[in-house]
């Protein structure tokens, strides 16, 4: 899977839009770590929830730092 649909089907599913077969995909993909004999329940989830962290930290980090505005707007606010 490219990159790129990875990030937006990883972006719905932060969000809550994903469609049920994405959620599937997404879910699918995440459970992935019980294949890992040596790792306990405990741990697994553990391990799930970091990796749902990463993703949301990086899907949100537009929303926590928005582009700076362009010169102009703030000579106009400047003078208001």
């Amino acid at each position: 899977m490219k990159t790129e649909v990875l990030h937006r089907k990883l972006e719905r599913y932060v969000n809550g839009e994903a469609l049920p077969a994405e959620t599937r995909q997404i879910q699918a993909w995440l459970s992935c770590t019980s294949t890992v004999p040596e790792m306990n329940f405990v741990d697994k989830k553990i391990l799930e929830e970091e990796i749902l962290a990463e993703i949301q930290a990086h899907t949100a980090y537009p929303l926590f730092f928005p582009k700076a505005k362009p010169w102009w707007q703030k000579a106009v606010a400047a003078f208001f």
